[in-house]
């Protein structure tokens, strides 16, 4: 097992006027917001957990890190120069998540819940910029596991144990679902790469609220599925 790195002291920031605006708060809103936004606040606790492991072998579309084999065919291709990658594990606390569960409100639990999704953004951000200075490159790219169009999210599992500790470290908690709890947290698989990649350029799914980059049906037929056009 290669090494591993606690984060949980990243720098984040929620602004007030910033949630409210994007939340859509109502004026009449606003006292009951300020309450389960300064309570929200209190609570949240970002943490990721990131480990260093090789690439040891690709087989078609099977990549085994660090012992643990994944299989994918977009990894397989994004990864066949890589030597060594972090995989990880991040979420935005799991104090939090339990007092947003713990609201009777639906408008109050989604408050509190998007106030943890902006924390767990902010973070994010220190986040690849302490993985930059640990794996000493400019530039790193995230595979995540039910966001790459072939990465099942089943693989959570093995990712989760590959990292290792991962509940104990962080308090995040892997369902039978594959799901995770906290609900704002993100798992993956960081790689230096020259190239820029973007999960969703190679999704075809419509309407999707998280989208980052539109499909990009070039890259897609010709640098991961030749032969799939028509």
């Amino acid at each position: 097992m290669g090494p591993r790195y606690l984060l949980d002291e990243l720098k984040w920031q929620v602004d007030k006027d910033t949630a409210i605006k994007k939340l859509r708060v109502m004026e009449d809103d606003l006292e009951d917001f300020d309450e389960i936004y300064a309570r929200t606040i209190e609570l949240i606790k970002p943490v990721y957990y990131m480990g260093r492991e090789h690439v040891e072998r690709i087989d078609g579309d099977d990549v085994v890190i660090g012992g643990t084999c994944f299989h994918s065919h977009v990894i397989s291709v994004n990864l066949k120069d890589a030597d060594a990658v972090y995989p990880y594990v991040g979420t935005s606390g799991r104090a939090a998540y339990e007092y947003a569960i713990s609201l009777d409100d639906d408008l109050y639990k989604f408050w509190a819940d998007q106030i943890c999704e902006l924390a767990l953004r902010s973070a994010a951000v220190g986040f690849i910029q302490t993985a930059k200075q640990i794996s000493g490159t400019e530039k790193l790219a995230s595979l995540n596991p039910g966001s790459v169009v072939d990465w099942h999210i089943s693989q959570q599992r093995p990712l989760f144990d590959l990292i290792g500790s991962v509940f104990e470290k962080t308090g995040i908690f892997l369902e039978e679902s594959f799901l995770m709890r906290p609900v704002k947290s993100s798992s993956g698989i960081l790689y230096p790469t020259d190239r820029e990649f973007v999960s969703c350029s190679l999704c075809t799914k419509q309407n999707c609220p998280n989208r980052r980059a539109p499909f990009d049906r070039e890259k897609f037929e010709k640098e991961y599925f030749p032969g799939s056009a028509g």
